[in-house]
């Protein structure tokens, strides 16, 4: 079967179906939320934007209350999943185009959710589409469960496998990470340390929009303009700027939570820069040794072969009347144990937390059928040979049981999700469409 050849005739339906889809800012908003759209206004869009693509062509469609929307097509025993998500995150940082207007440049796609998780969602659909339309779906069923609130921890699928019980697939993936696939995944576990402490001329420090993502800017609002700050701010070579007299934004770079030590954390900037001006130990020590994001400087570093080293990511900060309060996005691997782990986080800086339920680690033998299946149709299109790998990133495989994250960042590019101008290059979308077409029809028709 030649499937970029099945594949092609598909590609102007898929852009256009993409730019409709990005332009719907599906950004969960408490403001807008209800008992039928859980996740807020935007969010139910999106999902009623799945939900209508899937009519239209012929997939039978539950929209699950609001929190997903599942599209089923084919006959037979075998089920296979592909789980996907219409949620994305707050945009954040300075944009060159529209975020929610998607724009094609130099051959590359831009746009809120062109990479995570729009774009791969959208190559998915079409993929199962081709398959229908072309008489190959034979004795096997599709089911593509999309999500709407991936992002702030998956509460779509649980709510879908445990309150509305619906049944795990056979064979699944996800295409919401790097290509060739991702046969292990970090646990995560998000906590919430709080400090008593008094920065001096200090009224409030705001920063920060997802737990997951490093912040790219925090806010500070002094009582009284301090020129003698700013001198020292300007000599120290901190980004910053003055929005008023009184108020100083600090700059960074935001990346995935999943890498913070790819990017810039605002907060932490703030927090070491303030503490050693106003002589705040306790502000400088946090500022300072958070920023070693792999937890050596506290004491709280964790290394495996398979999953690799710690992660801390400082997503959020807030500080107000004498109290710091920040989130840290907590990645580890195998046979961790967290809730010591951050208990020495607490004795070293002073801090008390609290913290969420674990988000559990996924850890596949490279040699089962579902592996090998999806690394052959991977390799059989792009006669790459990279080996299949393991994630600091957290996806609906934590979710869905016998479900692998596949794809649709290549080696070599560089992930721009929750970042500025993220972007996912025209060809790898399209290329994509071709690869999960492959492993759909193999997966189905495993012996």
């Amino acid at each position: 079967m030649n499937y970029r050849k099945l594949m092609k005739p598909y590609e102007n339906d898929m852009i256009t179906a993409l730019g409709r889809f990005i332009s719907i800012g599906s950004v969960y908003d408490e403001s807008t939320k209800s008992k039928t759209k859980p996740f807020g206004e935007n969010v139910d869009k999106a999902l009623a934007f799945v939900a209508d693509l899937g009519e239209r062509f012929g997939f039978e469609v539950d929209r699950c209350d609001g929190y997903c929307t599942e599209l089923t097509i084919g006959d037979g025993d075998r089920m296979i999943g592909i789980f996907a998500h219409a949620d994305v995150v707050p945009v954040v940082g300075e944009w060159k185009y529209g975020p929610f207007n998607m724009t094609i440049e130099d051959g590359n796609i831009y746009g809120r959710g062109s990479s995570d998780d729009k774009g791969p969602l959208i190559a998915a659909f079409y993929a199962i589409k081709a398959l229908k339309d072309n008489g190959l779906l034979k004795g096997y069923r599709v089911r593509m469960v999309v999500g709407g609130d991936e992002e702030r921890g998956s509460g779509c699928l649980e709510y879908y496998f445990n309150k509305l019980e619906k049944p795990y697939p056979d064979y699944g993936f996800t295409p919401d990470s790097d290509f060739p696939l991702i046969y292990g995944e970090k646990g995560i576990r998000d906590f919430y340390p709080e400090l008593r402490v008094t920065i001096p001329n200090v009224k409030s420090i705001k920063g920060g929009v997802a737990s997951n993502a490093v912040c790219d800017e925090a806010v500070v609002e002094l009582e009284k303009e301090d020129k003698e700050l700013i001198a020292f701010l300007e000599k120290k070579n901190v980004k910053f700027t003055k929005r008023a007299e009184n108020i100083v934004v600090f700059h960074g770079k935001a990346c995935h939570g999943s890498t913070p030590e790819l990017g810039e954390n605002a907060a932490l900037i703030a927090l070491a820069t303030l503490g050693e001006f106003y002589k705040v130990d306790s502000v400088k020590k946090i500022g300072e040794e958070l920023q070693d994001t792999s937890g050596k400087a506290f004491g709280c570093f964790r290394e495996t072969k398979l999953l690799g080293k710690t992660t801390y990511c400082v997503g959020i900060i807030d500080y107000k009347e004498g109290e710091l309060k920040f989130t840290v996005n907590f990645r580890y691997p195998e046979e961790t144990a967290t809730v010591d782990m951050i208990g020495k986080f607490n004795d070293h800086f002073g801090t008390v937390a609290s913290y969420k339920e674990e988000s559990p680690i996924v850890l596949f033998d490279p040699e089962t059928p579902l592996v090998q299946t999806l690394l052959n149709a991977y390799r059989a299109e792009t006669k790459d040979m990279t080996p299949p790998l393991t994630t600091g990133g957290g996806t609906y495989a934590k979710h869905a049981k016998n479900t692998i994250a596949f794809g649709a960042l290549y080696p070599g590019r560089v992930s721009t999700m929750h970042e500025a101008n993220e972007l996912m290059p025209l060809k790898d979308f399209y290329e994509c469409a071709v690869i999960y077409a492959r492993a759909i029809n193999d997966l189905g028709n495993l012996k």
